[in-house]
């Protein structure tokens, strides 16, 4: 994938966590650039009478670019008819059955509907998310038992594979130490002594130092190597080249405070910029 190097001003709340909500991930796209030269040309166009940046229509992407656009560009590949199109809504789009993990990992803002199960066609349709977290569903019941692995649902419960019954069944989390051996989410946590335990920054290989969720999966926490060791990433201290492609496309550079900042949406309608809450697609890689 090509990273799309583009910086932004006029951005908001300036934070040094390296935690942040997973319905802030993502959210940075060419419509954040306030100056031509932070406005790319591979993503984006620049109007020189409006002095605005705004996005290239998605079917100009290839399948690479397509898919790794942040969320905002609201472009989706289509594997039917093999082109990047814009996003329509989460119900027309549909999965087999066993790639039901699909609705959310490839269109990011949806989850599957396990109501519209066509078990003779073996397939489902999509629908709209119903939470701000990576991993979302309605019921486990109905979640096919082998991707039984850490949605979580309305009440707050997680669906978990029952390895007795062969069942996928709905289970109260709270930590990772309430994961079994057979269940631990290796997304947030990692075996330690046979106790499933909490994911820090400190324990990632440098191949792996890079993000990790919450057990939730409602947070996303950002790490960086050291030279030496993985370290919680500290955004205060990136430079304009790498507050972008550190954070996932999440922050971005403020050329007003000279600071790596989260991205908003600009209101067009206000003069004042709102934090638009929205997707997050990133995490999901880490499923694959």
């Amino acid at each position: 994938m090509k990273i799309l190097l583009i910086t932004f001003g006029l951005l908001a709340i300036v934070s040094s966590t390296a935690t942040v909500a997973i319905s802030s991930v993502y959210q940075c796209s060419c419509k954040n650039a306030m100056v031509q030269i932070d406005c790319l040309a591979d993503y984006c166009i620049w109007d020189s009478t409006s002095e605005t940046c705004s996005n290239k229509a998605c079917s100009v992407f290839s399948k690479e670019d397509c898919e790794g656009v942040p969320d905002p560009f609201n472009c989706i590949w289509n594997y039917t008819t093999t082109k990047c199109e814009s996003f329509t809504k989460c119900s027309d789009y549909t999965f087999t059955i066993g790639n039901s993990g699909d609705c959310s990992d490839k269109l990011i803002q949806c989850q599957a509907d396990l109501d519209t199960i066509d078990s003779a066609a073996g397939t489902l349709k999509c629908k709209d998310r119903t939470q701000d977290a990576v991993l979302s569903i309605d019921n486990c019941n109905l979640l096919p038992y082998a991707n039984c692995f850490w949605f979580v649902t309305p009440d707050g419960k997680q669906c978990l594979q029952n390895t007795t019954t062969q069942k996928c069944e709905a289970q109260s989390i709270t930590k990772c130490s309430d994961y079994t051996k057979d269940n631990c989410n290796i997304l947030a946590c990692y075996m330690n002594n046979n106790v499933c335990t909490e994911l820090t920054c400190a324990i990632l290989p440098e191949e792996s130092c890079s993000i990790f969720l919450s057990y939730d999966s409602k947070q996303m926490t950002f790490c960086t190597w050291n030279g030496s060791s993985c370290v919680d990433l500290n955004v205060s201290t990136l430079t304009q080249e790498q507050c972008l492609e550190a954070t996932y496309f999440t922050y971005g550079w403020n050329t007003d405070t000279q600071k790596c900042e989260i991205c908003v949406i600009p209101d067009t309608d206000s003069s004042q910029y709102m934090i638009l809450y929205g997707s997050i697609l990133m995490a999901i890689v880490l499923l694959s």
